[in-house]
């Protein structure tokens, strides 16, 4: 299936890194004794190696030249060496000390004051479009919250920890830059969005979201010299879904290379804080972790769980984002023509009236670019705060390097109990054995046929089972299709949302909630799991065949669509086989509470069989999983039954 990636390249404020050289020769007179001479007929080149032979001047300048080209080879050969024996990347992909034989361009004063000029007036927009300076900042203080850490050190703030993220983001291009293998044009930072209906836009073309609006803003002044990043904004917000498990999906949804991720759940989370956390532990495992984290909600439990993971040193910059309630409600009864230019039109969708989403809950057009000017302020005063580290501090790389805040896997304890729900350590993790307050978590694995998905489609795991249709997937199947094989398809909401969408030219929409659903004429689905960690196939080193040494458990979700009483349960009406051995009933077990949409538990969870074997494939070893439907009355019509999403949890063998 397609990958959707958004990323908007920098206009007219690219760096030059080219540069001048020059050379120059030197000559001179080498001198043959008279025993050398010989006859104009016998003569012959002289040896430029002997100081005894006759050199002319372009053997002089070829001597040079070859002694130049040895040097250099040299050379290239010692940094090589450098290289190799340097340590190895932390979790930000940086090295340690090995990054100090990078050679740094030298600042040019009038870049910096260039970008200090541009972000002024920015920032004097700002102010026009909301009511003036202090109107508008005091807009920006009730709809954009920062956290601090009072334990942190003077100079280590909110604002100074984003800055240092875009400095390391230069870093990692500089020390790429050192190698014959990158494919890194810019230095990037990436940001990427994910949540439900409002992070999409719905009501509004989803490039009016609040997401872009703020790539619009901040793009031109990052990829301003000295900084010279691009920025990469990346909105894989998915229309009605919950925390769950589009968390544990995060690296496919959002990508391995996120810098900054969000969360945009609150609707239908309520006022609690527990689908929060276990996404938040979930954004911890990522590779840049921990990440810049965005709560697009202003509820004080969720508010007070990201306050505590910052006091506990694990989030260093988080925000809190909110919307309308930011604006001086004063404003809004002004007369249209009195108005600020950015409040205007307030209650206008960007889309044409009727189209699908205009409800009173979801933001409308200029609402969302209030929230993508708030985010672009804040994300504009790091980018001051570290135009001003690169100016006074010759030494910033160094000592970026050295605050580098990578967590290496460590996790808290949690601060909300979730062992009622059935899937405690996939969520939060388990204690270390020697040390109850440090938590881990193993690997997760996800395989998801909802889109936006950068990588980790659900096809990489279909071994046979599923009935190939190459027809529109907005188009409806027949039931035939299903007789024999599982189908990909949408339910009866999604496909009459997306046909509607349709009519207004698709409004720019990337999102949709696809899955393989099947009935009992289906037959059997089969998947085969692979371990992901690095490890020698135990089957082909030692003959071993024990599953539950290598898996802990694996969750299977469904869409998360009501179709009434006789739909299919996955809980009762599904029967299951991993690695070659049946799952009791008591083996599957319902995840409670955080996957769950509109009061539906949609995801279940298996138990490893004790007697479950893995298999190879190549030198790979993975675990088989069959599926079949098992209730007899299961249909279409009363709701098939749907898998979305797979996901499964590494044990280290």
């Amino acid at each position: 299936m397609e990958m959707h990636r958004r990323s908007k390249a920098p206009s007219n404020n690219g760096i030059d890194n080219s540069t001048n050289s020059s050379g120059s020769s030197a000559k001179r007179n080498v001198g043959g004794s008279s025993s050398s001479l010989r006859s104009k007929h016998n003569s012959r080149p002289g040896n430029p190696y002997s100081a005894a032979s006759q050199t002319t001047t372009t053997d002089i300048i070829l001597f040079r030249s070859l002694q130049i080209l040895l040097v250099i080879t040299v050379c290239w050969f010692l940094s090589l060496i450098i290289s190799v024996d340097s340590p190895t990347p932390n979790g930000d992909g940086l090295r340690g000390s090995g990054s100090a034989s990078i050679i740094t361009p030298l600042l040019d004063p009038t870049n910096i004051a260039n970008a200090r000029d541009q972000i002024t007036k920015v920032r004097e927009e700002f102010y026009t479009r909301y009511g003036g300076k202090p109107e508008a900042l005091d807009m920006l203080k009730r709809g954009l919250r920062t956290f601090e850490n009072e334990k942190a050190e003077k100079d280590m703030g909110s604002v100074r920890s984003t800055a240092d993220r875009y400095l390391r983001s230069i870093l990692r291009f500089e020390e790429n830059q050192s190698s014959s293998l990158s494919a890194f044009q810019h230095a990037e930072f990436v940001m990427a969005f994910g949540g439900y209906s409002v992070t999409v836009g719905r009501g509004n073309h989803f490039e009016q979201s609040y997401p872009f609006i703020m790539e619009k803003i901040l793009a031109p002044i990052l990829a301003l010299p000295p900084l010279g990043v691009k920025l990469v904004v990346r909105n894989s917000a998915i229309g009605g879904i919950p925390s769950f498990p589009y968390g544990w999906c995060l690296p496919n949804f959002l990508g391995e290379d996120a810098d900054a991720v969000s969360w945009d759940y609150g609707m239908n989370e309520g006022n609690g804080a527990a689908g929060l956390e276990s996404y938040v532990r979930q954004a911890l495992m990522m590779p840049k972790s921990p990440p810049m984290f965005i709560l697009l909600d202003m509820k004080r439990p969720r508010l007070e769980l990201l306050q505590k993971y910052v006091n506990m040193g694990f989030l260093p910059d988080p925000v809190a984002l909110g919307g309308r309630d930011a604006v001086n409600k004063k404003l809004l009864q002004l007369p249209e023509t009195d108005k600020p230019p950015g409040l205007q039109k307030w209650d206008e969708w960007g889309a044409p009236k009727g189209s699908p989403g205009q409800s009173p809950w979801h933001p409308k057009k200029m609402e969302h670019e209030l929230m993508g000017w708030m985010m672009a302020m804040h994300m504009i005063d790091a980018v001051e705060v570290a135009l001003n580290v690169m100016e006074k501090d010759p030494n910033w790389r160094e000592k970026v390097l050295q605050q580098n805040p990578s967590l290496g896997g460590e996790l808290p304890a949690p601060v909300i109990d979730v062992a009622t729900s059935g899937a405690a350590s996939i969520l939060h993790g388990a204690p270390s054995t020697d040390d109850s307050s440090k938590w881990h978590m193993n690997h997760v694995s996800c395989r998801t046929s909802f889109l936006p998905n950068m990588f980790g489609n659900f096809d990489s795991i279909i071994e046979s089972g599923v009935t190939k249709d190459e027809e529109d997937m907005l188009q409806s199947r027949d039931d035939s299709l299903f007789n024999g094989g599982w189908v990909m398809d949408v339910g009866k909401v999604e496909r009459e949302t997306k046909v509607k969408v349709q009519k207004y030219g698709g409004l720019g929409y990337i999102d949709m909630k696809t899955a393989l659903y099947g009935i009992p004429s289906s037959g059997t689905l089969k998947l085969w799991l692979p371990y992901e960690l690095s490890a020698t196939n135990p089957v082909q080193s030692s003959g071993d065949l024990l599953a539950g040494i290598y898996f802990n458990s694996v969750v299977f979700c469904e869409v998360n669509e009501k179709r009434g009483n006789k739909e299919c349960n996955m809980l009762s009406d599904l029967a299951f086989e991993v690695g070659g051995a049946a799952v009791a009933k008591a083996g599957v077990t319902q995840i409670k509470g955080v996957a769950s949409y509109l009061k539906k538990d949609i995801c279940i969870r298996l138990d490893i069989p004790k007697d479950a074997k893995l298999s190879t494939k190549g030198n790979d070893f993975g675990l088989p999983v069959d599926i079949k439907v098992s209730r007899s009355d299961v249909s279409r019509e009363n709701g098939a039954c749907s898998i979305s999403h797979v996901i499964w949890e590494h044990n280290v063998g």
